[in-house]
């Protein structure tokens, strides 16, 4: 059930989308494999093509999740988000000295530009110079404006597709056409393909899952996961 009654106007949007950093023109992320392969951001086993975004959810920057809730299905745009709906305006208090001699210490090989882990805060090196390492805690995008190219390619309605996607979302490889779902009485019954059945983590995503669906579908009172395997016997010859 749900607890909040405004989560019940959340839309479904299967979205085609590209982030560009304005002042550099560096592509950010893509759901379309061709841009990225031009921009050479292409990453081997990743899944490229559309995903599920529910505006609100908090997932994306508010700028475009913004945008989204306004968004009409088929349409194609091109937003600017500014630093304070994306990833915040740069702080420079955010900007700090510390010992080189602390690093060592921590056996770490600190060099400009890499990410460390600081008291369990990320943080980029800006700077090393006379025994000190100028750290900067900001967010990477910070006040940075972010253009946003999208394209709302369905609005889902019905819940069974919206759980289908769901799935889709959490496992990419599974497409939402190999997921059986069944919705009776409150119980909503899912089986995935075979093929990620052994998957690492797999229990922990059935539970984020529930989790969504339960969130996000009226009504809903259990989720049953049903694993088939088929079984392949081999002929034997007299």
């Amino acid at each position: 059930m749900k607890s909040d009654n405004q989560e019940k106007t959340l839309r479904f949007l299967v979205v085609d989308y590209t982030v560009i950093v304005k002042d550099t023109g560096k592509v950010l992320d893509t759901t379309n494999a061709e841009i990225a392969k031009q921009h050479g951001v292409y990453e081997e086993g990743k899944i490229y093509k559309p995903i599920l975004i529910v505006p609100g959810e908090g997932v994306h920057t508010k700028g475009f999740e913004e945008a989204l809730e306004k968004a009409i299905e088929g349409e194609e745009k091109e937003i600017e988000v500014p630093p304070e709906k994306a990833y915040g305006e740069r702080d420079p208090n955010k900007v700090k000295i510390l010992s080189l001699r602390e690093f060592r210490k921590r056996g770490i090989d600190v060099r400009p530009g890499e990410i460390v882990e600081i008291n369990g805060v990320p943080a980029i090196i800006r700077n090393v110079t006379g025994g000190r390492v100028v750290v900067d805690f900001n967010h990477p995008l910070a006040g940075k404006t972010l253009i946003y190219k999208y394209k709302v390619i369905k609005e889902l309605t019905d819940n069974i597709e919206k759980i289908k996607y769901l799935a889709n979302r959490r496992l990419r490889a599974v497409d939402p056409s190999e997921v059986n779902v069944n919705i009776e009485e409150g119980k909503v019954t899912i089986e995935l393909p075979e093929k990620v059945l052994l998957n690492e983590n797999l229990q922990y995503v059935k539970k984020l899952l529930a989790n969504e669906i339960a969130k996000y579908i009226d009504n809903i009172n259990e989720v049953v996961f049903m694993d088939r395997f088929k079984i392949q016997k081999s002929s034997t010859t007299q």
